[in-house]
């Protein structure tokens, strides 16, 4: 199977809003795995902090995959987003 496959399996097997629901979830620990990284202390315990946020990381675009795959693309308000940026800090450094 391939992954959009799996992804959509995934919908269909629990439904949209058991997937809305996790989404919100690993969110959450994602925040979680960065506010315990910003706290971490030592060479040890960043680098497990570090794995952690990776690991998150991947469990939110998993998520944020079958997001766009229940509400639709969203590459159009990336670019906007992306372009809007890029102005905002060409503002900043003609300052």
């Amino acid at each position: 199977m391939t992954r959009t496959e799996v992804l959509q399996k995934a919908i269909n097997t629990y439904g949209v809003t058991s997937q809305e629901n996790m989404a919100i979830e690993e969110m959450s620990e994602l925040t979680k795995a960065i506010l315990k990284h910003r706290r971490a202390f030592g060479a040890a315990e960043k680098r497990a902090a570090n794995e952690n946020v990776v690991e998150e990381i991947a469990d939110v675009q998993i998520m944020l995959d079958q997001m766009r795959m229940i509400y639709g693309d969203t590459s159009e308000q990336e670019e906007f987003k992306v372009k809007r940026l890029e102005k905002r800090m060409m503002a900043e450094n003609e300052r």
